[in-house]
């Protein structure tokens, strides 16, 4: 089994989505770099919810405040006459009485604003965007600013609930919190799909085009967690959220849920007039292409209340695709990173060095009008905004046609090892056996073959491999088992197969006299680049000319002025922002 990507770690911390998690158990104790990864979330994870949850009471505020009444007395309110003395004193009695209830109604309030979280109607509004296991950074920062929206959509059919209670955009992304509960009134996390043909939500301007397609990002459990990222920044101050949902489908399991056909259609709008007074848009000079044939284009950099976004194009020479024809080039990935005007690093994206900083949260990757071109976008927590820094280009994955291969006899691989060797890739093959279920990937039988050894290129996919027997017949296969990856540079590190790491064969029911095995497809890793760009320029290179296509470019300038004092100086308490929210909720 390879490595947990940030994304997928994530989702089996919040047990979503994954099937496989006793194979990822055992992956984890025996990983160490994916166990580096999980203490890492785990920490980012507990940090923000000490800062979300910091205003809970102690356990022993009751005790304490009603120690500090025990000593008022309450008279019993009985008449008394009216004369000048006794009055006095029915003024004093009613004093005392105004501050125990005022007392009273002080624990009740506090009492209340430790415990809304239980409150099941608030809670439910609440946790849709912004609970403990799925913290987004730049939704909290959204929050803090007010540019959370609520469309409070509700629309039930056929016994099926849809709701959405919360939304939030931007000029470069939109995220919705969808939720939709069946007749028994739990939460079906899997009935709806969005596709192409089928149910879909869409982003239209105010011309009413379509500029966007939202989809589930998945990492949550109780909603659907849809994404829409824009390749470029929208000027709208008012977008459209459209969404045509015709049907629910059926379960992929087989249990017995069939397709339901309704109406779940909505629309809202959301406005953008705030976001766009809090985005900062600088634009990018600097371009570059590698040996290999492979053009980048810095675009722009956009500063916003949901972090900040670098924006790049690639684009590939008839040679290089070539070599990954129909849409393998798609599946590429830039490997980068920022390092300050000391040479220390701020952030790194898919490197191997250990050990490194990574602050990415989010990234897209949408094919261009023609082939070949693809707009690139990373989504960072920050980026130094009144300091020089650097964006370092070290290299990129691209998947490449291959054929390799290596033929063997599997049953004498226990006593006479044999090597795949292509590309810088070095696998032992070392053993062969056949599995049943439980103890395989499915329900079929499997051929399996035990490995372990190093890789230079990038993680294959699994349709990237096949296996032909004696006979001619031919079988994909699927990887399995722990790795890591370890480098002490930029351009370094290798991909280690651990001793479990397994080459899987479904449908392999014998052991053949011979097999081939055969890598169609590598991810061709490539660092042989040379390419930098400053950061941040002073004032006086902001109108140089010709810099495009030389080594060294200045970008992000600081063209525009910066935040206003209020969103650049004071981060909000979550707490008091929500409190302020059950009051709206009319629950105080």
């Amino acid at each position: 089994m390879k490595c947990l990507s940030r994304d997928e770690m994530e989702m089996f911390l919040t047990r979503s989505g994954v099937t496989n998690r006793s194979g990822i158990d055992d992956h984890l104790a025996a990983c160490s770099d994916c166990q580096r990864l999980k203490d890492a979330l785990l920490e980012e994870q507990e940090q923000w919810a000490r800062e979300m949850y910091a205003e809970t009471l102690p356990e022993s505020f009751t005790d304490q405040v009603m120690s500090a009444l025990q000593d008022e007395e309450i008279e019993p309110a009985t008449p008394e006459p009216m004369t000048e003395r006794v009055g006095r004193v029915t003024m004093k009695r009613r004093r005392k009485i105004w501050w125990v209830t005022v007392g009273v109604a002080s624990i009740l309030v506090l009492l209340g604003v430790a415990s809304f979280y239980s409150i099941p109607t608030v809670a439910e509004i609440i946790r849709s965007l912004f609970s403990r296991n799925n913290v987004d950074i730049g939704l909290l920062r959204a929050q803090e600013f007010g540019l959370v929206q609520h469309p409070n959509i509700k629309i039930n059919d056929k016994g099926y609930t849809l709701k959405i209670d919360e939304a939030v955009a931007d000029p470069t992304r939109v995220i919705v919190a969808l939720q939709l509960f069946g007749p028994d009134g739990k939460h079906e996390r899997d009935r709806l799909r969005l596709s192409e043909e089928g149910s879909r939500i869409l982003v239209k301007d105010e011309q009413g085009k379509v500029i966007g397609k939202l989809y589930d990002m998945g990492a949550t459990n109780d909603f659907y967690y849809l994404v829409a990222f824009f390749p470029e920044p929208i000027q709208s101050n008012r977008i459209m959220i459209e969404g045509q949902i015709g049907k629910l489908d059926g379960d992929s399991w087989k249990k017995g849920f069939p397709v339901v056909k309704g109406n779940w259609s909505f629309e809202f709008p959301i406005d953008m007039t705030e976001a766009q007074k809090q985005t900062r848009i600088t634009e990018l000079q600097g371009e570059y292409t590698s040996p290999g044939g492979m053009t980048v284009r810095l675009k722009r950099l956009t500063r916003m209340v949901q972090g900040v976004r670098l924006e790049l194009d690639t684009e590939l020479s008839s040679e290089a695709l070539m070599r990954s024809p129909g849409d393998l080039w798609q599946k590429q990935e830039l490997m980068f990173h920022f390092e300050d005007a000391a040479g220390s690093e701020i952030h790194s994206v898919n490197t191997r060095k250990h050990p490194s900083m990574n602050s990415l949260m989010t990234q897209s990757h949408i094919a261009g009008d023609k082939v070949g071109l693809m707009h690139l976008s990373y989504t960072f927590q920050y980026l130094p905004e009144n300091q020089p820094y650097r964006f370092v280009f070290d290299g990129y994955y691209i998947p490449e046609r291959d054929g390799s291969s290596v033929s063997f006899a599997p049953a004498r691989l226990q006593e006479e090892p044999v090597f795949f060797r292509a590309d810088g890739d070095d696998i032992r093959l070392k053993g062969f056996t056949i599995e049943q279920p439980p103890n395989t990937n499915g329900k079929e039988t499997e051929g399996t073959l035990h490995v372990d050894g190093k890789l230079w290129n990038g993680y294959s996919f699994d349709d990237y491999w096949m296996a032909r027997d004696s006979e001619g017949k031919e079988y994909q296969v699927s990887m399995r088992g722990a790795s890591s990856s370890k480098g002490s540079g930029w351009k370094d590190g290798m991909i280690e197969l651990r001793e479990d790491y397994e080459f899987r064969i479904p449908g392999m029911l014998t052991v053949p006299e011979r097999i081939t095995l055969i890598r169609n497809v590598v991810n061709k890793r490539y660092v042989n680049v040379d390419w930098s760009v400053e950061m941040n320029g002073n004032l006086e290179n902001h109108n140089k000319e010709g810099l495009a296509g030389s080594i060294q470019q200045f970008g992000d300038l600081n063209l525009h002025v910066g935040r206003n004092e209020e969103a650049k100086g004071q981060r909000r308490k979550l707490s008091f922002l929500l409190g302020i929210r059950l009051i709206r909720c009319g629950s105080w």
